[in-house]
């Protein structure tokens, strides 16, 4: 049966169909996001951030820069997130107690005998996501090397691999460093942990800037002392280094569990890395990272003292003018050694 449409009922339906359903779609989406805006802030109190509604799925990077691309969690946006850090950094005591964006290290006034005996540390909570960068390859794990204490992971990259934020927090540090990190950010999350991430080629993250896990913090390279491009991973608790594999699997490639128990004696009393004091750590350098040959010193710059040349005539000179100078006090001794005798 073919049905026949007066031009009133055409009309109706064209009008419906471009100007009405739209306004009612718009409509829609403003009030979801009023919505979503005020459950989030409502949400945030001195505890933690919960149920963000956010869709916590990663997507597929766009970012051109990176070499290989990375499953990462999309940014919320700019209103939202400064919302929230700006709450968090204002009535959370995890972000106002040491906090400050000059320095890698920043409780330094709280000692190994300020800790309690057990730490239970919520690794994520309610509507947070965990992610640690990974592209299949631990160089060196958290332990002894080369005899003395390496306090983090280093993870093979390469040069412009994303680099995500391993949970939720906000950015605490983020600059050059010249104690040794090169480009280093620095994340305190909701759960009282910072993870710091080191020899990056770019940072892509500001001070006070609220981030999720597994939001592009920055990008892989070899800055700092730095061998060749490999991300320094480091979980920290009030400066405290902690294995990372203590409650993350890599051959699972997840979680351990959602809640770490740390017993104080297990965590190590040296806090800061060998034989540097962590103000090191808060300088920063303006012309980069030197090359070792440009120092005074170097080795090829050093003459050995009493190192012997020989001339045309292959008749060995001396150089030390020590032996010389010995030489002749000797002789003017024995001078006056004969004097004494005539």
């Amino acid at each position: 049966m073919i049905h026949k449409f007066n031009r009133s009922t055409i009309g109706m339906m064209v009008a419906f169909c471009f100007f009405i359903l739209p306004s009612q779609v718009f409509a829609l989406h403003l009030q979801n996001e009023s919505q979503s805006k005020d459950t989030v802030i409502d949400l945030i109190n001195n505890d933690t951030v919960v149920n963000l509604p956010v869709k916590n799925e990663p997507y597929l990077s766009k970012n051109n820069t990176s070499k290989k691309s990375w499953l990462t969690t999309p940014p919320l946006s700019a209103e939202l997130a400064e919302d929230i850090a700006k709450k968090l950094l204002a009535e959370n005591e995890v972000f106002t107690n040491n906090w400050s964006s000059g320095s890698v290290f920043v409780y330094e006034n709280n000692s190994y005998a300020d800790l309690s005996e057990t730490i239970d540390i919520p690794l994520i909570k309610q509507g947070e996501r965990f992610q640690l960068t990974w592209y299949g390859n631990l160089n060196f794990k958290y332990g002894m090397r080369w005899g003395r204490m390496h306090k983090g992971l280093d993870l093979f990259l390469r040069t412009g691999d994303s680099v995500v934020s391993a949970f939720n927090g906000i950015v605490r540090y983020a600059q050059f460093n010249s104690g040794g990190f090169g480009n280093c950010v620095v994340v305190r999350h909701t759960n009282g942990l910072e993870t710091v991430y080191a020899h990056l080629s770019k940072i892509m993250v500001s001070v006070n800037q609220y981030v999720q896990g597994g939001e592009t913090v920055g990008l892989g390279g070899t800055t700092g002392n730095s061998s060749g491009p490999h991300l320094h991973f480091e979980t920290r608790y009030k400066d405290f280094p902690i294995d990372p594999e203590m409650y993350f699997d890599f051959k699972k490639g997840k979680l351990i569990a959602d809640k770490l128990v740390l017993d104080k004696n297990k965590l190590s009393a040296e806090r800061y890395p060998s034989g540097t004091a962590s103000k090191k750590y808060a300088k920063r350098s303006k012309s980069g990272s030197k090359s070792k040959y440009s120092k005074k010193g170097s080795k090829k710059n050093v003459k050995k003292v009493g190192k012997k040349s020989t001339n045309s005539s292959g008749k060995k000179i001396s150089n030390n003018k020590k032996s010389s100078k010995s030489t002749a006090s000797k002789k003017s001794s024995n001078s006056k050694k004969k004097s004494k005798k005539k």
